[in-house]
């Protein structure tokens, strides 16, 4: 016998509704941190201003929003960074 009577068992019951929940929520939260990685349509104003501001071309200019997001003061470095190269 390996567990002496005295010992109490544990064990865990997920209900398989809750299982569920969890996996969407965690292929949600992926989708939304993929969504969050691309420039949208909408944010085609922010690669505008942030090629008016530090003079890095459009193209330069999506691939920092997309590795940053809204971080403007790394957005802003980098881009200081890329014109000097």
């Amino acid at each position: 016998m390996t567990m002496r009577e005295s010992e109490p068992h544990f064990s865990v019951l997920v209900h398989p509704m809750m299982q569920e929940k969890d996996t969407e929520m965690a292929t949600k939260e992926k989708k939304e941190k993929k969504e969050a990685s691309r420039v949208v349509q909408g944010q085609e104003l922010e690669v505008e201003h942030l090629t008016e501001i530090t003079d890095v071309s459009p193209k330069q200019a999506r691939a920092l929003l997309r590795k940053h997001g809204a971080d403007w003061t790394k957005l802003k470095d980098e881009a200081e960074d890329l014109k000097e190269d």
